[in-house]
């Protein structure tokens, strides 16, 4: 499930965007929260929001609650979630003075709280994850997180044991497991290119690889979406203008869309691409197409919506 990435336009305008793929039926639609929007942990724990944000989410089924999968807060930081299957290490219980969450609760937490990266980054060693069910759900969901900034920073943080870190993205790309450092590893023995860090090398390769018109990796397996979105983010030339970067990270995104099989519907491993999301960062607005209609939203997060809504709001799927 999931591919995203993060993108600087030929116009220095900073672009997060993502698949949201998930077996689950339900909706997922824009969601604001707003500033001072009090919330329960999936631990039974309250908090506060000081940060509005917007992003995709959708409603707990069993109590008032939204499970964000991404979003960009009023500081123009950004946060996702991506499957991470077989690799994460949670806790079993809560740890008396740390700040516990579910890794459902996590996005909540780190664009609410945060307004910068730095900011997310000092707090994460006071952070355990518990691995709890989120409300009714069946399973507790091994997830990592894909940050981005205004500047174009690029964070990953894996909970893979030991304390919560971040780790630099230079491929500025994620997908599911296996991990950044073996998706990195994999891109260059792709490429044919020595060692097993993103490097120069990595990007002048990519920039020959799209130049020579080579088919790109396709499927479902993360492997193969991290390789083909990183050829094409790194490979291809930087559109004009951010309207076409915009429509240039929307077929970017088409390439690796799981399609939805009616007939697989009430199959609980049917995983399916729900939605497709930009995120400009600078002007703080979101693009959402659903798969129900495939049509665009546009939804901006204004100076004015952060200051005088006061509510969360779901918005429609379609």
């Amino acid at each position: 499930m999931c591919t995203s990435l993060t993108y600087t336009a030929a116009t220095g305008h900073h672009f997060f965007g993502r698949t949201m793929d998930f077996p689950t039926t339900t909706p997922w639609r824009p969601v604001f929260l707003p500033r001072n929007y009090h919330w329960q942990t999936a631990l039974g724990t309250s908090r506060a929001t000081r940060y509005a944000i917007l992003g995709g989410g959708r409603t707990a089924a069993d109590f008032s609650a939204y499970l964000m999968a991404d979003g960009v807060n009023e500081n123009g930081i950004t946060c996702a979630e991506l499957y991470l299957p077989g690799a994460v290490d949670y806790a079993d219980d809560p740890i008396p003075g740390q700040t516990n969450l579910t890794p459902q609760d996590f996005i909540n937490w780190v664009l609410g709280e945060h307004a910068t990266l730095a900011e997310v980054v000092a707090d994460l060693p006071q952070v355990t994850l518990v691995g709890r069910k989120w409300g009714a759900d069946k399973y507790v969901y091994p997830f990592h997180w894909l940050l981005s900034d205004r500047s174009g920073q690029t964070l990953v943080i894996e909970p893979t044991g030991g304390p919560l870190t971040a780790q630099p993205d230079p491929a500025r790309v994620l997908t599911n497991t296996p991990v950044l450092a073996t998706h990195l590893a994999n891109l260059n023995a792709f490429l044919g290119v020595p060692g097993t860090t993103f490097t120069p090398a990595t990007i002048q390769a990519a920039k020959a690889t799209i130049a020579a018109g080579t088919p790109l990796p396709a499927g479902p397996v993360p492997t193969r979406r991290f390789i083909h979105m990183a050829l094409r983010r790194w490979g291809t030339p930087p559109a004009p203008t951010t309207t076409a970067t915009t429509t240039q990270l929307f077929h970017w995104l088409g390439e690796v869309i799981l399609p939805y099989d009616v007939t697989r519907r009430d199959q609980g491993n049917h995983n399916y691409t729900h939605y497709r999301g930009i995120i400009d960062l600078d002007r703080l607005t979101y693009f959402f197409i659903p798969r129900t209609t495939n049509r665009l939203q546009q939804i901006t997060l204004t100076p004015e919506m952060a200051s005088h809504r006061h509510f969360p709001h779901a918005y429609p799927a379609d």
